[in-house]
């Protein structure tokens, strides 16, 4: 296994077709391991290429094929009650974008990644009570997060023309969230220091280094918090012990020194990044005197038109213009953001996609319902976390740590969630939705840990 090879003391009993399950779930993650974005032509005509349409193909074919074999599942409780309830409010988001009159190729198209989030709560929901093990769910998840990094900068220096000198958001992977809660959390809550961390850093600083992403530093920090707040709840339910965190915070010295070595091999190597990140983060001389981050411009420039846009009828308020409607830049912002784009660059105009914040277009597009929806999803996958924590607490086996995992991937999302919108990504909207059904599995686990009198351990 990617991920454990050590037998959980713990046996829940597994569903003959669980093998079947697992390698669908395998298709299912690795569906949109090689998603990318689209240019700006193909994705202001809002159509589709032949891959993207065969990574949906894939994502449809896998997810029915889990369901054929494990429907029966689905009304099994907590997961059941996410799976109902982000059902009921993606039919409500398609329904309402109809009735308003929103172009139907534009709102099916933002309203996808809601529907592979839909589809990843109930594939991982499925694997769980079908009996597989968590790990075994994750180690799909951290193959296609680290793939979709690697091909996202292969990807966009090979067929884009971008250069070290250039390299930005066409190459910035929106798996690099997931990565970092991964790190966090295996670092500090696993037992044992493993090859994966290294890997999963390697990766994710890569990515950070080449895209001069400042925002990526938001989950990075947020990972270590989190990690360190469930280290200190598993040390109060006697899963972990506090004597234990010199130990386990050992290897975060290791990996310290292996992003300085990364990062001095890119100074020597490619100098002009190391200038590149000077001025992002002290100088921003690349805003040319702009009286703010040209990115947190453009994200006030939005905001500020969107709730000038609600304004007009408050009505809206409640249940939104429809996903996929066109929303504009507010024209105060422009001269200014203009300043750095070119002024021939249409820019603000006719908008519609899925925003960069992720609160802002949920009023947008769903007003309070989407953006009660939202925090619902958020944060009971946080407490469900936590939930499947504490009762695994007494018998924690090889996969304990990953218990916490949605917890703490869910703080990385929300580190970025006013000025990010991870359902504007396929590939993040998937990982969201399996990091909630995840939790079903330690709940399916905590359900046999009484019929098991083996002593359990970390």
């Amino acid at each position: 296994m990617i991920l454990s090879d050590t037998e959980d003391p713990v046996h829940v009993p597994q569903s003959p077709q669980v093998i079947w399950v697992e390698r669908l779930l395998w298709v299912f993650i690795m569906s949109f391991a090689l998603d990318y974005r689209a240019s700006d032509a193909r994705a202001d005509s809002g159509g589709a290429g032949l891959d993207q349409l065969l990574f949906l193909s894939l994502a449809a074919f896998s997810t029915l094929g889990i369901l054929y074999l494990g429907w029966r599942h689905l009304l099994v409780r907590p997961g059941a009650w996410f799976i109902a309830g982000w059902g009921a409010f993606l039919a409500f988001m398609v329904s309402n974008a109809l009735l308003q009159g929103v172009d139907i190729g534009r709102s099916l198209r933002i309203v996808l990644p809601l529907g592979l989030c839909f589809a990843g709560i109930v594939n991982a929901h499925i694997a769980a009570c079908m009996g597989l093990r968590p790990s075994r769910i994750v180690a799909p998840i951290l193959v296609a997060a680290c793939t979709n990094v690697v091909w996202r900068i292969v990807q966009g220096f090979l067929f884009k023309g971008v250069t070290m000198e250039t390299a930005r958001v066409e190459v910035q992977s929106s798996a690099n969230n997931w990565i970092a809660a991964f790190i966090g959390c295996g670092l500090l809550l696993r037992s044992r220091f493993h090859w994966t961390i290294l890997l999963a850093t390697g990766v994710l600083f890569t990515g950070i280094m080449i895209t001069i992403t400042r925002s990526l530093l938001l989950p990075i920090m947020a990972s270590a918090l989190a990690s360190t707040f469930c280290f200190m709840l598993g040390t109060r339910w006697r899963a972990f012990r506090l004597g234990d965190a010199p130990r386990r915070l050992s290897p975060v010295i290791l990996v310290t020194v292996f992003a300085v070595l990364a990062i001095g091999a890119v100074a020597i190597v490619q100098p002009l990044l190391i200038e590149r990140w000077n001025e992002r983060l002290f100088h921003h001389s690349a805003d040319r005197n702009t009286t703010a981050d040209i990115s947190w411009l453009t994200r006030e420039a939005e905001a500020v038109a969107i709730f000038e846009i609600l304004n007009k009828d408050p009505i809206h308020y409640l249940y939104g213009h429809g996903i996929g409607a066109s929303y504009y830049w507010d024209p105060d912002y422009m001269p200014e953001i203009y300043l750095v784009y070119p002024e021939d660059m249409v820019l603000g105009e006719d908008v519609w996609f899925a925003g960069h914040s992720v609160w802002t277009y949920a009023l947008f597009s769903g007003g309070v319902v989407a953006f009660v929806a939202y925090v619902a999803l958020f944060i009971g996958n946080m407490v469900l976390s936590l939930l499947a924590a504490r009762d695994n607490a007494s018998h924690p086996g090889p996969d304990y740590w990953l218990a916490f995992l949605p917890f703490i991937s869910v703080c990385c999302v929300l580190s970025q969630s006013i000025t990010t919108n991870p359902f504007d990504e396929r590939l993040a909207s998937i990982f969201i939705g399996l990091m909630v059904g995840l939790p079903q599995a330690f709940n399916i686990r905590a359900s046999w840990i009484h019929s098991s009198h083996q002593p359990g351990h970390v």
